[in-house]
């Protein structure tokens, strides 16, 4: 086993916090104690939750988005052949084991007894082997990834809630409830606000008016799309380009 720990610390986002396109030359074990958001691993998207884990490798690139305030401990190590038994990607899991090999590192890493470094170093691995034995969140539910791809690079995404169950050969109550269970909020909701964020990248280009905006972003009008923006960004979308 060639791991070999760097750092373990402890810190937050806050709520609408965004970070784009980073990486690291390390790996990265990341337990999130609260929130909820997204987390794109080389363009596959997942959506954290209280007790999951993500797993980064090495120049993996990484964009998160906070739904909400988010607190998490980063453990970031290093090794070249024992992490290739594993895949980068986020575990949900169901009991509390793996939080505490994550609350026993970061009190041995503060702490600094004898020997703490080999200890956090076994501790690391066990979490892994831990991971090793849970689907990967995407895995898991990947009918479901797949559609909140296709939402999320879609700018005009215009399917039906109806024509979305049946082509994933669902019923519409399944559907609902398997898709908030996964992202936090509903599928209705989780369009609107793609639509919202599609909105804002075209305002920000500063070529388009609210009537084109709202054509190109799936809205039935460009007062539907004023109303809707300013009821989920708190003013209206020429306040936003100003």
């Amino acid at each position: 086993m060639d791991i070999q720990l760097e750092s373990v610390f402890t810190l937050s986002y806050k709520k609408g916090e965004s970070v784009r396109g980073f990486s690291y030359v390390s790996h990265e074990l990341i337990y999130f104690y609260s929130g909820r958001g997204k987390i794109y691993i080389n363009d596959i998207p997942y959506h954290y939750q209280p007790n999951s884990v993500l797993l980064t490798q090495s120049k993996d690139v990484k964009d998160y988005d906070a739904d909400c305030y988010t607190e998490y401990t980063c453990i970031r190590f290093k090794s070249l052949k024992y992490i290739q038994k594993f895949r980068s990607g986020l575990y949900v899991l169901k009991d509390q084991s793996v939080y505490q090999l994550f609350k026993s590192i970061k009190r041995e890493y503060a702490e600094k007894k004898i020997s703490y470094h080999e200890l956090c170093n076994m501790k690391t691995a066990e979490i892994l082997v831990e991971l090793s034995r849970i689907n990967l969140q995407c895995e898991k539910d990947s009918d479901i990834y797949k559609l909140i791809k296709e939402i999320d690079s879609t700018m005009l995404f215009q399917k039906r809630i109806a024509d979305i169950a049946e082509e994933l050969n669902y019923n519409h109550d399944y559907l609902r409830q398997k898709f908030k269970k996964i992202t936090g909020v509903s599928l209705k909701a989780y369009i609107m606000q793609q639509r919202i964020q599609n909105a804002c990248k075209l305002l920000e280009e500063e070529n388009y008016s609210c009537t084109e905006i709202a054509q190109l972003c799936g809205f039935s009008s460009s007062s539907q799309f004023s109303r809707i923006f300013k009821e989920k960004m708190g003013y209206t979308p020429k306040s936003y380009k100003l």
